[in-house]
């Protein structure tokens, strides 16, 4: 199902996105507290603290992801053309 919505590259798209979305959140609240100044402090403190466990440990699996044989160039065909240099003779799995 995520290959359809994000493509074959799906596991570097969704890992990417958890970084940025993640990193973003840290960033927002480190820079502009008020968003959060409603909050009791240890829950702002919980969300600034999953934000950047979530941004090193996306970081990471985008890093190992974003270019691994699942990847375009790889085994995995994004278009037509490249499906039939991997499968030639129509040989598909």
């Amino acid at each position: 199902m995520l290959s359809h919505i994000f493509g074959p590259n799906w596991r570097s798209s969704i890992s990417g996105i958890l970084t940025v979305v993640a990193v973003s959140t840290a960033m927002s609240i480190h820079m502009d507290p008020s968003l959060v100044s409603f909050l009791p402090d240890h829950v702002e403190n919980y969300i600034v603290g999953i934000s950047r466990i979530l941004a090193v440990v996306s970081g990471i699996i985008f890093s190992l992801t974003v270019k691994d044989a699942k990847v375009t160039g790889g085994t995995i065909a994004s278009t037509t053309e490249a499906e039939e240099r991997i499968h030639p003779h129509g040989d598909h799995i």
